[in-house]
């Protein structure tokens, strides 16, 4: 009975771990229908943050794999290096630095923002069993221009029962967006894919920036074999 208990806890314990780790889903996805007109694009990868660990690592993640992709993509923090993403900007400023990104050769834009963050109480309930046995241009998003320039983040970014038991905790909820721009194109039409993604409880940028890029990758490889 000690080794069946034994066993059983080795089967428990990875789930309980797996748990406790971030939660990372797809809220919402959208595609223009000529986006695959995108692919030969060169494409400037930005996370808008303060945090400089967290931004080198979301445009690292997000380039990378677009470049598996066979799609051309820069990270901002390599290419533009005194660029200083998370402010507010004027009509004015916003023009001066898309003409920057225009000069240095980029005619797609992949931006990443948070959207918002909130701290919700949430009751977990484990145990009392036995074991071993929509179209985004109507919403303001517009040409590159208009989003990037208003679009300012404040966030510096077997045999054995198992007893019934309560755990209330507070998670913080991070809602990200991914938007894609094709620079080629103007106004509305500039818009090409907007993915948001609600992140539970990240510890660091290190630990989510990964899977986060491959949530958004795969929305498109999903979208491209339809």
């Amino acid at each position: 009975m000690r080794k069946l208990n034994k066993i059983t806890m080795l089967l428990v314990l990875p789930l309980v771990l797996l748990s406790c780790g971030p939660s990372i889903s797809v809220t919402s996805m959208w595609k223009a229908p000529d986006i695959e007109s995108v692919s030969d694009n060169k494409f400037l990868v930005m996370a808008r943050t303060d945090d400089m660990v967290s931004r080198q690592r979301f445009e690292d993640e997000i380039a990378t794999q677009l470049r598996a992709e066979g799609i051309d993509a820069v990270e901002s923090y390599k290419s533009l290096p005194s660029l200083r993403l998370n402010v507010e900007m004027s009509e004015a400023e916003t023009s001066q630095q898309i003409e920057k990104f225009s000069n240095g050769g980029f005619d797609g834009m992949v931006l990443t923002v948070v959207k918002d963050v909130k701290s919700e109480m949430t009751t977990s309930e484990s145990g009392g069993y036995v074991t071993g046995g929509g179209a985004y241009g109507g919403y303001g998003y517009g040409g590159f221009n208009n989003y990037y320039g208003n679009n300012y983040s404040p966030y510096g970014m077997g045999g054995t029962y198992v007893p019934r038991t309560q755990r209330t905790y507070t998670s913080d909820i991070y809602n990200l967006e991914t938007v894609v721009y094709d620079l080629s194109k103007s106004g509305e039409s500039q818009l090409v894919a907007v993915v948001s993604i609600k992140i539970t409880d990240p510890a660091s940028a290190t630990q989510v920036a990964e899977p986060y890029a491959k949530k958004v990758i795969d929305q498109f490889k999903k979208s491209k074999k339809k």
